[in-house]
């Protein structure tokens, strides 16, 4: 890997994050909305209890939140390829901090094999969809690849997982 750039750090402010935008309000709203109370006062049992059903409801914020909790050991033990299970998830669904969080884990290949093609791709969507923060992911994505066929295949990803999943924005 030839940049050394400190991905990780941006995730310190993506958990505040998924709180906006919300929609509307009602029970699974409220349910995840204590999990980040719970998840910011460092009491990772109530956000795991709380956000763990909204998960495996589809919920992207919440499966965001699982997936960081799985790549940081919050609450859980550290298990990446969990995470990168619930990022995923959240990912294909536009929530932008789950995309960012997943080119993060293909950057380093940590739950998932090292793929320059596959950080890449993620993190331009998640520019796209509003994540500021992924523009160093991106970037150091593209600086790492080793050929011009590789750069064409991120291109190309990019455009298959626009069709895929749709624009968020």
């Amino acid at each position: 890997m030839r940049t050394s750039v400190p991905l990780v750090a941006t995730v310190l402010c993506i958990i505040a994050s998924l709180a906006a935008p919300i929609a509307h309000a009602g029970s699974a709203d409220d349910d995840f909305r204590q999990g980040l109370t719970a998840f910011n006062t460092g009491d990772y049992p109530t956000a795991l209890r709380l956000w763990r059903p909204l998960a495996e409801h589809d919920d992207p914020r919440s499966e965001a939140g699982l997936g960081f909790m799985y790549h940081r050991g919050l609450g859980v033990a550290v298990d990446d390829g969990e995470a990168a299970m619930w990022l995923q998830r959240a990912a294909e669904q536009g929530q932008a901090e789950g995309q960012l969080m997943l080119g993060i884990l293909f950057y380093y290949g940590r739950g998932v094999p090292q793929s320059f093609v596959r950080a890449y791709a993620w993190c331009e969507l998640a520019e796209s969809d509003g994540n500021a923060d992924a523009t160093l992911c991106r970037d150091a994505a593209l600086e790492s690849m080793q050929s011009e066929a590789d750069r064409e295949a991120a291109f190309r990803l990019v455009v298959e997982l626009r069709e895929r999943y749709g624009s968020h924005r």
